[in-house]
């Protein structure tokens, strides 16, 4: 296209940024403060100067605030206006998992596990912190995350299940722990992350624990639960729930393809893909495979075919989100990312504090994304 940026030109740019912290700056001073004039012109009325009978507020200069980022801190100017307050969303939702990282670091610091790795990010982040003000910040995260935990559930016919693990200091050693995350599609056909619980390891009883602390919230009118294939997740969906388990078809194929020779895996995964379409399709393939002497991975077929094919008792337009746990792999993607950096955490608390703000501004995203499931009729 005529005035595009080579692909190969824009990854050097970026690379060119991600490397020079006073450029990454700039780049976010400038998309920030664009935000906020762009906010202050929606609340006025009006643009700066502009004369229209519809304003109903008029500018009246700006007050200067900064923002800590992982690039160090940026320096902004808040549009204020005379007859009411001015809102924005950049010192909330933008800075609010920035905000928990830094607390994280620094409480990793302040309670003598540091490092000289952890003092130098607090000296890249260009932060003077005191553990008075760490704590009273930390007191009001807290109570954000704690909110978001107990808050009312209700109707969500779709419920998405899945772990990932992260390390944490255990009464004075480090162990991994698998961190649990529900994510549902409620009534209306929207995505909404339902919860999140760290746990001694995943098990039967720990998975009905936290089945039962999301019926206690009101969870209710569930009518599959989809995950990868741990057997925990499928026994505690029978103890917690009158509905159907969906055994994760990408997981499943991840599976069987472990018992595959390498060189057999790209023709055989894609015939997987293809005949997992129909019951009838892929258990004539289970026998085409324990005739080629890949008996492993025909015993794993014929063992889960019938948690495989649970989604089609519902509408075939809703088929295709209902057999992988795709969009919430996406979602702990996104949090390996931000949790891979820090390392080791000083407490369970303090994963929850990264992990959950994360979650608070991804499941804002969700509640303004289009809806992922149509319940009543194909849109698509």
């Amino acid at each position: 296209m005529k005035g595009t940026r080579p692909y190969s030109y824009r990854r050097s740019m970026l690379k060119f940024f991600e490397h020079d912290s006073n450029g990454m700056k700039d780049m976010i001073r400038e998309l920030l403060q664009n935000i906020m004039e762009e906010e202050a012109r929606d609340q006025a009325g009006a643009r700066h100067y502009e004369r229209t009978p519809g304003r109903r507020a008029h500018r009246n200069g700006h007050k200067d605030r900064s923002l800590v980022t992982r690039y160090g801190k940026v320096d902004l100017r808040k549009p204020q206006f005379r007859e009411v307050s001015f809102e924005t969303s950049v010192f909330g939702r933008y800075s609010r998992a920035e905000k928990a990282i830094v607390n994280t670091i620094s409480e990793s610091y302040l309670q003598g596990v540091s490092t000289r790795k952890m003092k130098k990010v607090l000296s890249m982040l260009d932060v003077e912190v005191s553990k008075s003000t760490v704590s009273r910040i930390l007191e009001e995260l807290d109570e954000d995350i704690r909110e978001f935990l107990e808050r009312p559930l209700g109707v969500t016919p779709y419920v998405f299940v899945d772990a990932t693990y992260v390390k944490i200091r255990d009464n004075g050693r480090y162990v991994t722990k698998p961190l649990f995350t529900a994510m549902g599609v409620n009534s209306e056909g929207y995505k909404e992350i339902l919860g999140v619980k760290i746990m001694q390891r995943e098990g039967e009883e720990f998975y009905t624990e936290f089945f039962e602390d999301l019926k206690r919230r009101g969870l209710q009118g569930v009518k599959m639960v989809i995950s990868d294939g741990h057997q925990g997740i499928k026994q505690a969906v029978k103890n917690c729930f009158i509905c159907s388990w969906q055994y994760c078809h990408l997981h499943f194929r991840r599976n069987v393809l472990k018992t595959i020779p390498q060189k057999q895996r790209k023709e055989i995964s894609d015939l997987l893909k293809e005949y997992m379409e129909s019951p009838n399709l892929l258990a004539n393939y289970s026998e085409e495979l324990r005739l080629k002497g890949l008996d492993r991975a025909s015993k794993i077929i014929d063992k889960n075919m019938e948690d495989l094919f649970n989604y089609l008792a519902f509408p075939s337009y809703q088929w295709i989100k209902l057999r992988t746990t795709n969009t919430l792999e996406n979602v702990h993607s996104r949090i390996k990312k931000r949790t891979t950096p820090i390392g080791a955490f000083p407490n369970d608390q303090s994963v929850l504090r990264v992990v959950v703000s994360m979650l608070m501004d991804i499941n804002e995203e969700f509640v303004t994304d289009k809806k992922h499931i149509q319940i009543e009729r194909n849109e698509y």
